[in-house]
């Protein structure tokens, strides 16, 4: 007898050998139990089915054994379904990816783009003055200050000015003091004040040293007030062969025109220098081992009224130049301190006692 055009025993036989050998097929059998169990040896049964026994009498449906090839479909897509169910389940959640959606929404940091942190100086010549060139108010002789003080206050601060520093010149011998003093001998500058030991510098200058000295050393406003002394000595003796010593109190006159100092020895005067009083407080916006480094630093900052200025100081490495606004005097330097400390970022007050040589202009 030829076969039926709808007898589909042959393909039936073919598809449910490979769905078998896929494992697609649910398993109905305890040999293809067994077998699904070892392929998911991490799987346990929950405590209540592991020792389940089924009933006496109870009745075990089967699967008949030739399934038309519609059932088979139907079978593997169920496998397939619980599969990957079981996979998803056992796999832990992946974490989201991060996307730039929203990113307009999320603020930048502020020094990102912070905008320059402005400093005013409000020169004192605004509100009063009595010297400098840039006072409009003072008489011809104080207008130029050969101290190069471009605005002195009128009234001497002696209750919170100081500390200054004094900036002395090489002492030019007089016609006694050439016939007198031993010129060839290293004589010495000596600054004695009430509440220091002297600070010594070389009397003549020298050679190709800067014509102006500054001192190493401050001096308090009470040491100025109690009178200032300086002797002419040998180089390592302490006996003086001239002195000059007077109260110097931080007057228009004297900050702008300084102090001429005579050295005398008791009958005549053997030698002569000037010597300013400047104030010597410095707002200190950072220091760095490279000068591009605080160029950098300056971008921070907006100061009006005042020109920053760079100094080489004696320090090594991260503290080698300094960027700083000054000098002022102290009030003044307060408050330029406090515009930076008041938007969040540092500034120290020094007194440039490291400083060394001339500064250079800051853009």
């Amino acid at each position: 007898m030829s076969p039926k055009l709808d007898d589909e025993s042959p393909l039936d036989d073919g598809t449910w050998r490979a769905l078998g050998a896929a494992d697609d097929l649910i398993p109905t059998s305890p040999a293809e139990v067994e077998r699904a169990e070892a392929a998911l040896a991490d799987l346990e049964l929950p405590e209540s089915l592991r020792n389940y026994r089924a009933p006496t009498g109870a009745k075990v449906a089967t699967l008949p054994a030739k399934p038309r090839l519609a059932g088979y479909a139907l079978a593997g897509a169920c496998g397939a379904l619980a599969a990957a169910a079981a996979l998803l389940w056992l796999r832990p959640t992946p974490t989201p990816p991060v996307t730039s959606a929203g990113g307009e929404l999320v603020r930048t940091s502020a020094s990102a783009h912070a905008p320059p942190v402005p400093l005013l100086f409000r020169s004192r010549c605004e509100r009063e003055c009595c010297a400098g060139s840039a006072c409009k108010s003072a008489t011809p002789a104080l207008s130029a200050c050969p101290s190069g003080l471009s605005c002195v206050a009128c009234a001497p601060d002696n209750v919170n000015g100081g500390p200054y520093r004094l900036r002395l010149g090489s002492m030019i011998p007089s016609e006694a003091g050439q016939k007198v003093l031993p010129l060839d001998a290293p004589l010495e500058l000596c600054v004695i004040g009430s509440s220091n030991e002297a600070v010594c510098l070389p009397a003549l200058g020298e050679p190709g040293g800067e014509a102006w000295r500054l001192l190493k050393a401050v001096s308090p406003l009470q040491d100025l007030l109690t009178g200032l002394g300086i002797e002419l000595r040998k180089r390592g003796e302490a006996s003086a062969l001239a002195s000059w010593k007077r109260a110097v109190s931080p007057t228009p006159d004297v900050m702008c025109k300084g102090l001429a100092v005579q050295l005398n020895d008791g009958t005549e005067t053997l030698g002569r220098l000037s010597v300013f009083v400047e104030p010597t407080h410095f707002v200190a916006l950072g220091r760095a081992a490279a000068v591009p480094d605080l160029l950098k630093t300056l971008r921070r900052f907006e100061p009006s009224g005042i020109q920053p200025r760079i100094y080489e100081t004696s320090r090594p490495g991260s503290g080698r130049f300094a960027l700083v606004l000054g000098p002022l005097d102290k009030p003044d330097a307060d408050a330029l301190r406090w515009q930076v400390l008041d938007h969040g970022l540092d500034a120290t007050i020094e007194l440039g006692l490291d400083f060394v040589g001339n500064p250079r202009p800051a853009p």
